[in-house]
């Protein structure tokens, strides 16, 4: 087996990454993979920079493998666990550690010549809902009106405004972290201005004019292939659609379809704004036929779970690595 050439930076149970992981061995691709939660304790970097050179020389030894890092050529950061300093080191020393820890490994990795799917400051811009809404609405794609604020009369205002339609609610991160540390799922819902309350002076809300949806659309994104799956929901008519897919799994129908022309250019316009050779935004396609985008990139978005397009983009990803 050659040096590894694609380094896998992801969790330990990652089995979406193993697909691609396989499919490259499959090829005698030279693939190591590594997790965060492995550094600084289990992964040692040994990294030099010689005066007269402008690239980094030396190792990274892993507990299953070792990286020579003038090899690397593609970066997959897909999952990875947070940095785990020693137990037993106090509050402030773990602190410390985690920081140059994230420094030195992170920057290192950022130094390297390679290509990567993605760059994680890339990801963070990203995942701005803001800035996504305004750079989709730049690359031509359709953007439902939205409102960002914490003022409960303008929210109240927005819902009357556009009662006919009906407006949502969508929350601008995934959602809080509970006492007990687990996540909290906060799913797109409906809102009327009664269930407004001064509440929302609290923090940063941001609602949307609801688009009558006749189906979903997943769009997953690999350099310049794009895979769509259509996501339907097995109800009567719009008024009984979930409003947000995602709380109904198990009742989905996925069939791929073909992206028109003019959102495929403006979804892949979207992503080079990035810097993005991965995402997978979401659609909302009406009863005209219009796609909207609602403000979903999703730069880290799973997609494994689509059953009848896991193959291809497996290969695909496989293909973005090995080319590196």
């Amino acid at each position: 087996m050659p040096f590894p050439s694609v380094l896998v930076i992801t969790r330990d149970q990652d089995t979406t990454a193993d697909l691609v992981v396989a499919e490259l061995a499959r090829r005698e691709v030279g693939v190591a993979r590594m997790d965060l939660a492995e550094v600084p304790e289990w992964v040692k970097q040994i990294a030099y920079l010689v005066p007269g050179r402008s690239h980094w020389t030396g190792a990274l030894r892993g507990p299953v493998r070792d990286v020579d890092l003038a090899a690397v050529r593609a970066i997959w950061y897909r999952k990875p666990g947070p940095v785990a300093p020693h137990p037993d080191l106090n509050a402030t020393e773990r602190q410390w550690v985690t920081a140059e820890a994230q420094m030195g490994f992170g920057g290192l990795l950022t130094a390297l010549p390679a290509r990567w799917i993605d760059r994680p400051e890339n990801r963070t811009r990203a995942n701005q809902k803001p800035a996504q809404l305004t750079a989709a609405t730049t690359a031509g794609l359709n953007v439902p009106e939205t409102l960002l604020t914490n003022d409960a009369d303008q929210a109240r205002d927005f819902c009357r405004t556009h009662a006919r339609t009906g407006v949502v609610y969508k929350p601008l991160t995934g959602g809080p972290g509970s006492e007990a540390g687990k996540r909290v799922a906060l799913r797109t819902q409906i809102v009327t201005p009664e269930q407004i309350t001064d509440g929302v002076a609290r923090t940063v809300h941001l609602f949307q004019v609801r688009i009558p949806c006749a189906y979903s659309v997943r769009i997953t994104i690999v350099g310049h292939r794009l895979f769509a799956a259509r996501i339907d929901h097995p109800t009567v008519d719009d008024t009984s659609q979930p409003v947000d897919w995602r709380a109904a799994h198990d009742q989905l129908t996925y069939t791929p379809v073909e992206v028109p022309a003019d959102v495929a250019t403006s979804v892949l316009a979207l992503a080079r704004e990035f810097g993005l050779t991965y995402a997978a935004p979401d659609f909302v396609v009406d009863h005209d036929g219009r796609w909207w985008f609602h403000g979903d990139l999703n730069p880290n978005g799973q997609w494994a779970w689509i059953e009848p397009l896991r193959p291809h983009i497996t290969r695909a990803l496989a293909d973005e690595l090995a080319n590196g």
